[in-house]
């Protein structure tokens, strides 16, 4: 008897979906499918809908509501889904950092960073730096503010988180400019979208049509030096974006789904895993987190898979492979090993 089971659609498709669910005359999930040229029943419609949610991390909402419309209409003016980067032919260094939720200090994660970035630079090897999303926290726009509230009685204001992230970015901008001037070099800076940074959108968004022209509170107004988008397929060899894969086993889920190499963020952990089939070897790369060990949302839950790190990544345009060097950083030691050298800050 042959299988009924419906495979995984491709990461093209899901685009796809997205793009079409978003736009002002769709009102159903039968116009999407129509529009795509996808004649088919509600239940394999349904889970289309489903898989474009899980590979694309974009929750795809009913069309008969107000609320979920307007919210809709605010995604339209989001970046593309997906943003393609060209660096250069040659293989080439990048570094990827995601969940800095940066604050009025610098973590040791942070700090370590810096350092090993002036000495990538030095090299001439650095070609791009990657935010990866949730430089912004953002707390006080969260369905768990009530909560945080209660054992962080003072949170931040946007303003004053803006600030902090704009000051701590800073950072990194003048190593960037002091490396080009002196090599007369081009370092790509790259940011996604969190769903962290997502929460001012999604604020913003229930105002209605009040901010539907208003400009400053998109992320490129705000980090105006950065490339922004959904997610950045870079030199056709590998996709970053913020989040795919929940869970322990996220990133062995993005090797074996995304069909490409890939590089997320969100989770918080500090690891690779690869896919290897007929055609290729995908790899799947988590790149940690820069923020304090332990957060207020996270009081109750101190044991967990939760690495402060980043990622260091080879890139090679012309065989489409990656070689990522995981940044361990040891938070009590404030002591990081890269290359050999050891980072203590």
């Amino acid at each position: 008897m042959p299988s009924t089971k419906k495979s995984s659609i491709s990461f093209q498709f899901a685009q796809d979906i997205v793009r079409a669910w978003n736009l002002p005359n769709m009102t159903s999930q039968k116009d999407v499918f129509e529009y795509l040229g996808k004649n088919t029943d509600s239940g394999t419609m349904s889970f289309y809908r489903k898989q474009a949610e899980e590979i694309t991390g974009i929750e795809l909402l009913p069309h008969n509501n107000k609320f979920n419309q307007m919210t809709r209409l605010e995604r339209q003016n989001l970046p593309p889904l997906t943003n393609h980067v060209k660096v250069q032919s040659e293989p080439y260094t990048m570094v990827v950092f995601s969940d800095a939720h940066f604050e009025g200090y610098e973590t040791p994660s942070y700090l370590i960073l810096l350092e090993v970035l002036k000495d990538l630079t030095k090299t001439k090897e650095l070609k791009a730096v990657v935010a990866n999303g949730d430089m912004l926290d953002l707390s006080i726009l969260s369905t768990f503010a009530k909560y945080t509230l209660e054992v962080e009685p003072k949170l931040r204001t946007v303003q004053q988180e803006i600030y902090d992230s704009q000051e701590q970015l800073s950072k990194i901008q003048r190593i960037i400019d002091k490396a080009e001037r002196k090599h007369h070099m081009v370092i790509h800076q790259i940011a996604t979208y969190g769903n962290h940074e997502l929460r001012l959108s999604k604020y913003v968004s229930r105002m209605g049509i009040a901010f539907e022209d208003f400009q400053g509170f998109t992320m490129h107004n705000i980090f105006p030096d950065w490339q922004w988008a959904m997610s950045h397929f870079v030199d056709d060899t590998v996709m970053i974006k913020h989040n795919m894969r929940g869970g322990i086993h996220s990133t062995y889920q993005n090797a074996y789904r995304a069909g490409v190499n890939i590089i997320t963020g969100h989770t918080h952990q500090l690891n690779a895993r690869t896919w290897v089939n007929y055609n290729s070897t995908n790899l799947a790369v988590a790149t940690g987190h820069l923020s304090e060990p332990y957060h207020s949302y996270q009081i109750h839950n101190v044991a967990n898979d939760w690495h402060n790190g980043f990622a260091v990544v080879k890139i090679d345009p012309k065989e489409k492979t990656i070689h990522p060097e995981l940044v361990y950083v040891n938070n009590h030691f404030r002591t990081a090993y890269f290359r050999g050298k050891k980072y203590k800050v």
